[in-house]
């Protein structure tokens, strides 16, 4: 790999594991402590002047070589273990040589690596590795899972580690921004007897890589992504026990979404570090250039100055990189940097443009939930009532239908009167049944005990009786859940009877639970969730399918026909995307998919 690689791969490898914390998990909605920032000047580059001193630098220096390549290999320890043997010595020579550039090289290497020991990082990372353990050992009380012993939530953990990283990478930022403006400065190490240099080719592009890896951090410590209850994560326990069907856990989702929810908000004391993303952006993009830079000069005087360089920037067949090459990626560079403010157009991959403003991303700070199409959350009481999309018919239909949810929630909770249930689901296969009739497959788990039956389903008067078959499986144990099920009797609005014939709601496509439904911007209903994703069936259609004992064959909406029903009250999302509106937006949408086979 080559030595420049293994340079960029320094902020890469020494922040990846911190880079990890932005996942999925809540937090408690506290915001870590922004950082002090390093306040220390570095001055330009000075040589070693006694004889002791240089000897202890040179034989530091070595360990330079050997930390690049450990990060190159992502052995993000290995490097640690390194660089902890001659951080005192390349902080003992900076004492002493202040503006010793090869010192400043070393021990913004140590700084970076020995994040390992950031009490915070470790704690975390120590936190985390035990809760995995517990997870595997079958634990599902996410409370357990995602709170630590003393109370803390892991993101919290995660956030605070991120912000403790950050004064870390600013003391390197400072000490690489001075050996990257000395254009003189060399690092000369051996690797196999080969003699190589490092230069501003190289640390102009791992200084880039430090700026990205502060934002990224920046942008995670920054978010409230704080998904407990009062602290609580009880609603997460709850939804994975019942598949999401539980009154609690829809009435916390719709105060996730609700405009007035802390959620995807900007913690207040990191505002002003979040809306500066933009910038740290802009210097990683500047020194990209200049190293890119540095190496279009060194091309110009040939091979003789870039014998020892770990690649040959050239238009000949002895180069290993075309200066062409590096000019164009710096003008390619320079325009996005400058559209990082202003916005860029981009090309899509059908031939689309749209403009995209980063800066403005950076700019909304009070949660998303303000641009996110007009619509209205229905009652939980409403969740499993068909609406829309279905028809009604006389077969027992399954696979994910209404009456099949009816049917597992009601048996569930027969199980759950004499044991706890770890998992339940439970099928029912129709074909070669007559009307009101199927077969009725259920398996569960409970108390280390797996056991799966199947029995005949008959439906009266919509009740649902079952008769065992011996198509079943209990195990070596004599368990008597599930060898005899009560009757169920289905809602009024998953089976009727109509004109004296028993009929059952069926989705065209699948159960869709019927959380929300869009609207115009005047707050008029459109369509639900529910009706749109399954899709539209003709009444000739259906009348054929109940006919031939088939289900009906559904067909998915439009995107002329979405944009009918889908509006945004601000389309260019707070000026990222300047210049966009609706009928451009769905015209945009229409092109690409159909350029990517997307058939709508």
């Amino acid at each position: 790999m080559r030595k420049s690689n293994k340079l960029v791969a320094l902020a890469i490898g020494a922040c990846s594991f911190l880079m990890g914390c932005t996942d999925s998990n809540p937090t408690i909605g506290q915001p870590a402590d922004t950082p002090t920032t390093p306040t220390f000047s570095a001055f330009s580059c000075q040589e070693v002047t006694d004889a002791s001193v240089a000897a202890q630098l040179e034989s530091a220096k070595s360990s330079i070589k050997d930390v690049l390549e450990e990060l190159g290999d992502n052995n993000l320890k290995n490097a640690q273990a390194i660089s902890a043997q001659t951080k005192s010595t390349f902080k003992s020579v900076l004492d002493k040589y202040p503006a010793n550039c090869e010192a400043q090289l070393g021990y913004a290497l140590s700084i970076i690596t020995d994040l390992m020991n950031n009490t915070k990082i470790k704690s975390f990372i120590d936190t985390v590795t035990n809760k995995v353990n517990i997870a595997d050992m079958g634990v599902e009380d996410f409370n357990q899972l995602l709170i630590a012993g003393d109370g803390k939530h892991l993101t919290t953990m995660g956030q605070e580690a991120m912000a403790s990283a950050i004064p870390s990478l600013d003391s390197a930022i400072i000490y690489l921004k001075n050996i990257v403006g000395d254009d003189n400065f060399v690092c000369h190490y051996k690797i196999d007897n080969r003699e190589l240099e490092l230069d501003r080719g190289e640390f102009a592009p791992a200084l880039a890589t430090m700026f990205v890896a502060k934002a990224v951090l920046t942008f995670g410590a920054s978010l409230n992504i704080d998904i407990s209850s009062n602290g609580k994560y009880d609603w997460m326990t709850d939804a994975d026990k019942y598949n999401g069907d539980t009154k609690v856990f829809a009435d916390y989702v719709i105060s996730l979404m609700d405009k007035g929810s802390s959620f995807t908000t900007v913690y207040d004391n990191w505002k002003p570090r979040y809306r500066d993303i933009p910038n740290l952006l802009d210097s990683a993009i500047q020194f990209v250039e200049v190293g890119l830079q540095y190496g279009i000069e060194e091309s110009k005087n040939g091979i003789k100055t870039q014998l020892n360089d770990p690649y040959i920037v050239g238009d000949d067949e002895m180069s290993d990189v075309s200066a062409r090459d590096f000019q164009k990626a710096i003008d390619s560079l320079e325009h996005y940097r400058k559209a990082l403010h202003t916005g860029v157009e981009i090309t899509l991959p059908a031939g689309s443009k749209i403009t995209v403003n980063i800066a403005k991303f950076f700019e909304i700070t009070d949660g998303w939930q303000d641009y996110l199409p007009y619509h209205k959350f229905n009652d939980y009481s409403l969740w499993n009532v068909p609406e829309e999309g279905f028809y009604w018919a006389p077969q027992l239909w399954g696979g994910d239908t209404y009456a099949e949810f009816e049917i597992n929630k009601a048996v569930r909770a027969q199980i759950e009167k004499s044991t706890k249930v770890d998992y339940f689901y439970g099928d029912l296969y129709t074909r070669g049944y007559s009307a009101g009739t199927a077969e009725y497959c259920a398996d569960a788990e409970f108390n280390d005990h797996y056991v799966y039956q199947c029995f005949f389903a008959k439906a009266t008067n919509c009740t649902v009786t079952f008769e065992a078959t011996d198509n079943y499986y209990h195990g070596n144990d004599d368990i008597s859940i599930l060898k005899t099920l009560a009757p169920v009797t289905l809602n009024s609005s998953v089976c009727k009877i109509q004109d004296g014939v028993q009929v059952f709601a069926i989705p065209y496509d699948e159960y869709i639970p019927n959380v929300f439904y869009f609207t115009d911007p005047a707050g008029n209903k459109t369509i639900s969730i529910q009706g749109l994703l399954n899709g539209k069936v003709s009444d000739e259609i259906i009348a054929n399918a109940i006919e031939t004992n088939r289900k009906a064959k559904f067909y998915n909406y439009t995107l002329d026909e979405m944009q009918n029903f889908i509006f945004f009250p601000d389309i260019t999302v707070g000026g990222v995307f300047p210049g966009m509106t609706q009928e451009k937006f769905w015209q945009i949408f229409k092109t690409e998919s159909r350029s990517s086979g997307i058939d709508w």
